[in-house]
């Protein structure tokens, strides 16, 4: 992912300054004009993926100085999970057999904290648990108290077809 970041950054006409020496160690990374700094203190692929996609969702998606606009921040921070996890690919890595938050961070070449951080935004925006279809079914995700997926099955009966959950797939 973190060299589709690149590409898309260089196709973007933005400079990325992957290991740029920042005085302060709370300097991730920043965006400037058309260049993306990313700190020379990051130390993981995953850390440097998050990083880079938060700068370059700024560089493309905000205006003015919003240093100080907690709501732009928050609203990129959303782009960022949606574009690193998103809800469809959480279902695909769940059905791939992810259980614990270390294997959905290894699985979207993430930092574990930075799923977490995306789950706990899922259960404010989604509340308790979403549908979702897709070709392999319609699926119930449920994020509160913990992460679940089961499996919508359509049964028919004297009254109808009925559909119902049957099938705990994955649990976080």
């Amino acid at each position: 992912m973190y060299e589709k970041l690149l590409d898309e950054a260089n196709e973007n006409g933005l400079t990325v300054i992957e290991k740029y020496p920042f005085l302060s160690p709370r300097i991730r990374g920043l965006c400037c004009d058309d260049t993306i700094a990313i700190s020379a203190q990051i130390d993981t692929e995953a850390e440097r993926t998050v990083v880079l996609c938060e700068e370059l969702t700024h560089a493309l998606h905000s205006y003015g100085d919003i240093l100080n606009d907690p709501r732009m921040e928050h609203r990129t921070r959303q782009q960022i999970f949606d574009r690193l996890i998103g809800v469809p690919r959480l279902l695909e890595a769940a059905l791939s057999g992810c259980k614990g938050p270390w294997e959905f961070a290894e699985y979207f070449s993430v930092p574990e904290d930075f799923f977490l951080a995306a789950m706990t935004n899922y259960r404010e925006r989604y509340g308790t648990m979403t549908k979702l279809k897709t070709e392999k079914g319609e699926f119930i995700l449920s994020f509160d108290p913990t992460f679940r997926v089961r499996r919508v099955v359509s049964t028919r009966g004297k009254e109808g077809t009925r559909k119902r959950m049957v099938r705990k797939e994955n649990a976080v």
